[in-house]
Order: C-alpha cells, then sequence, then structure tokens
C-alpha cells in the first residue's frame, strides 16, 4: 500500500509540478499544454462485476477535469446494488487520469489509464484504485469502456466471518458528453 502510494504521489507531481517548472524556464518543449480555459465534462456509467461468487452492479455519475490534453481528475459518485446482500454500497470514486487522444474530422479516439482512491460507505469498501479505457467521441457525445480494479483497505469478511478476497475487478460501459467550456 506504501509502494502504490508513492507511486501516485510520484505521479502527481511528475504531472502537475514539472510542467510547472518548464514553463518558468521557458524550455524549448513543454512536457504538457495547459489548456487556457479547461474543460469540464460530464459521464454516467455504468458496471458489473462479481465478488465472491454474487454478482452486482453499478450507476455512476462522473465530472471530469480536464487539466491538459493529457491529464484529467475524475471524481464520480457511484452505487452499487448486490444481488445476494442487503447491503448497498455508495461513495465517490476520485481519480488521476493520464490520457491519449488522437483526433479525426468530426471527434476523437481516447485513451487512458490512471489511479485514484474509492471513498465508501460502509468504509470497509474503501479501496485503492487502477483504471484503464478507451472510447470515442463524434460531435460531443461519447461511449467508452474499460476496467477497473479495486485493492480494499481492509480485511473483506463473507456472512460467516470468513476472510475473503481483498480485490475485485469492474468493467465498465460510460456515455459522456461536453457541456461548453470554460468550466
Amino acid at each position: 500500500m506504501k509502494k502504490l502510494f508513492s507511486l501516485t504521489i510520484t505521479l502527481i507531481f511528475s504531472l502537475i509540478v514539472l510542467p510547472l517548472g518548464a514553463e518558468a524556464q521557458k524550455a524549448s518543449r513543454p512536457l504538457a499544454s495547459v489548456r487556457e480555459t479547461p474543460t469540464v465534462t460530464i459521464d454516467l456509467g455504468g458496471a458489473a462485476g462479481t465478488y465472491n461468487g454474487a454478482s452486482y452492479s453499478e450507476l455512476n455519475l462522473g465530472v471530469n477535469w480536464n487539466i491538459t490534453d493529457y491529464f484529467t481528475w475524475r471524481n464520480a459518485a457511484f452505487k452499487r446494488f448486490s444481488s445476494v446482500t442487503d447491503q448497498d454500497i455508495l461513495g465517490l470514486d476520485s481519480t488521476l487520469r493520464l490520457v491519449s487522444t488522437s483526433h479525426f474530422d468530426s471527434g476523437y479516439f481516447r485513451m487512458f489509464a490512471g489511479a485514484g482512491y474509492r471513498f465508501a460507505d460502509p468504509s470497509t469498501k474503501n479501496a485503492m484504485i487502477g483504471e484503464a479505457g478507451l472510447g470515442i467521441n463524434i460531435g460531443g457525445l461519447g461511449i467508452g469502456g474499460g476496467a477497473k480494479y479495486l485493492k480494499y483497505d481492509k480485511i473483506q469478511l463473507d456472512s460467516l466471518g470468513r476472510e475473503t478476497k481483498r480485490d475485485d475487478i469492474i468493467y465498465f460501459i460510460t456515455l459522456a458528453g461536453h457541456f461548453g467550456t470554460g468550466f
């Protein structure tokens, strides 16, 4: 866990602090191009997975701040619906994503990979996140998909009190839209 935390801090430092230093030194090639007015996008997503033999589905509403052409900070409120237990989970996923975009006439393809943290209720479901995916956007509307890996902070127990696995993989699909500039 300490190793992942150190890696995340190093990534954040590399993406935010180093480009600022490059700008101050007027480097010939900037590390990241900061937009004059960063854009905000909203997406609605669905996900599914299984955990210890029980299936579940998730819904989420995400807000993405595209800080640079290569860097996005995403916060998504989510609710997980379990098929077996009567305890649903809700919370917030907050991730920092590295993004690669390839433009074409009426839109773009986008790939991303990132890391972050899931703040959940109940707190036993708090987890570190690793995620990756791809999508296509045409005329301001997009569709994408990918996978999210969760590593729970606390030991997970089943209904009989037995220890279960502490990680989970979620497969997701998102519908996205761009609303204005300057947000």
